[in-house]
């Protein structure tokens, strides 16, 4: 039950943040996004929530739960062969129309290839962890400087 309860804060959160997705944000506000590694941004996560960030990550998960009927669940990875943390990882949310586009993310975790996929922040309160309801991976600007994100 209170699993449940803590999934329906973090679907209904995420609903409320649709209306970013495939709307373009204009130049001061992308200014302000920065891209960050996931264990940087797992040590600043209260600073983050509510912002929209980029994220570099290698694979993903290939896990994806379907809790809602519009939301699916699953998780991003970064591997770093050289670090005392080779490991790190991050909850993600994804639209049910984005859902393809996040499937063509490699699951290998020995991908060399750096992806930077940009989502909001938020925080689930109760489970206390953090997540990223993911926009996309395609930054289109323009000349003055706003943005769109895609898949």
């Amino acid at each position: 039950m209170k699993k449940a309860l803590c999934l329906a804060v973090i679907l209904s959160f995420a609903g409320t943040m649709s209306a970013f997705c495939g709307q373009p944000f204009d130049a001061a506000a992308w200014r302000g996004v920065q891209i960050h590694d996931l264990p940087a941004l797992q040590k600043i996560e209260s600073s983050l929530v509510g912002k929209v960030v980029g994220v570099r990550i290698n694979y993903r998960g290939d896990r994806i739960s379907h809790p809602k009927p519009n939301w699916y669940e699953s998780s991003i990875w970064r591997y770093r062969l050289g670090e005392k943390d080779k490991f790190a990882f991050l909850r993600v949310v994804v639209a049910k129309k984005d859902l393809q586009s996040f499937k063509s993310i490699p699951t290998d975790f020995k991908s060399p290839t750096e992806i930077v996929l940009y989502g909001q922040v938020g925080r689930e309160t109760e489970a206390n962890f953090l997540f990223v309801r993911l926009l996309g991976r395609k930054v289109t600007l323009d000349p003055s400087g706003n943005a769109t994100v895609d898949w």
